[in-house]
């Protein structure tokens, strides 16, 4: 029997996905433990030294909790997010170019969060209101990469498709949110642009906030307990390369390698009757891992290279594809923001 163009072309890369070896997820360090320093608990470091990052924890305890922002620049690191950790304590967490600090000390946790690649967003089609339950119909995603626009503003990458089209080409879900489950959260705004109203290519847009507790950052977010991957460039999708991503539902660091040449043409005949270009690859994904950063393996210094965006998966065992990054930037006229 013949098969649909479409149906042929996930069956092709269903096969080519399955005959592929299956990748043993690699072992990724964390932080190195420091000694704690007063009633910092918890004192950690990567890819910097413990004396240093003791000193900093000094520093953050000599000052209240809500000035940690203020505190941690003056040292010449830049926060990335707070978060409580119960019994009275609060976790904060720092990024200087591939070095990352880990700090627990007491008290509630100062209000600082921001952008990276990893989190969890939510697209809806009604207001977002801090502090208020999401309107129906929002559905959940995940934010990729930082990126700098033409105009000189900043612009977060997520999947269009999580932001929608009507038959009109007008945006569906227009309003966006880095979301602190379960409310909305930090409310971003509306979608900047969505490239699917006019290329092929499953990319959106999102303001990014600002400030000095609205940290924008090259980074990809391993959650607390993990130091951040940084992002140092961008790189291309090629056959066999080990590759991984990180998703809101599928977690942290899931990695498996690029699909080889026998899947190219099923790749193709996706991109033409799904109308957006993908590439593939052997890692599993699930629903809300739409819009995560796709990037390749970590190297030793923490550092990654940026490939793409999640956008779909396909066969029996939901492999996830991507949109390529290049095109993206190119048809945005951005530029890849990196950590230094």
């Amino acid at each position: 029997m013949r098969l649909p163009p479409l149906v042929a072309a996930v069956a092709l890369l269903a096969t080519a996905i399955a005959a592929a070896p299956a990748a043993a997820q690699t072992p990724l360090d964390g932080y190195a433990r420091c000694e704690p320093v007063g009633q910092a608990s918890i004192v950690e470091v990567s890819v910097a030294g413990c004396d240093e990052a003791r000193a900093v924890a000094t520093a953050l305890l000599a000052a209240p909790a809500a000035d940690a922002a203020a505190v941690l620049r003056l040292a010449g690191w830049s926060p990335l997010r707070a978060a409580a950790a119960g019994a009275g304590e609060h976790d904060v967490v720092a990024v200087r170019g591939l070095a990352a600090l880990h700090v627990r000390r007491p008290g509630p946790a100062p209000d600082i969060d921001g952008w990276s690649a990893g989190r969890e967003l939510l697209f809806a089609g009604g207001t977002l209101v801090p502090g208020a339950r999401p309107p129906r119909g929002a559905v959940l995603c995940t934010s990729a990469f930082l990126i700098r626009l033409r105009s000189g503003r900043l612009g977060g990458l997520s999947a269009a498709h999580c932001g929608g089209i009507r038959r009109n080409r007008t945006v569906r879900r227009r309003n966006a949110a880095l979301r602190r489950p379960p409310l909305p959260g930090i409310v971003l705004g509306r979608v900047v642009r969505n490239l699917q109203r006019s290329r092929p290519l499953d990319a959106l847009v999102l303001p990014v906030p600002t400030g000095a507790t609205r940290p924008a950052t090259a980074v990809v977010d391993r959650g607390v307990e993990r130091p951040p991957w940084t992002v140092a460039g961008t790189a291309r999708p090629l056959s066999g390369r080990r590759v991984c991503f990180s998703g809101r539902t599928s977690g942290v660091d899931r990695c498996g390698r690029m699909v080889g040449s026998r899947a190219r043409r099923g790749e193709r005949l996706l991109s033409v009757f799904a109308g957006v270009v993908v590439r593939c690859t052997t890692i599993r994904a699930s629903e809300g891992d739409s819009g995560a950063p796709v990037y390749t393996a970590p190297r030793a210094d923490g550092s990654v290279r940026a490939l793409g965006i999640a956008v779909i998966v396909v066969g029996p065992r939901s492999r996830m594809c991507f949109t390529p990054l290049l095109p993206v930037l190119d048809a945005l006229r951005a530029r890849l923001v990196t950590q230094r």
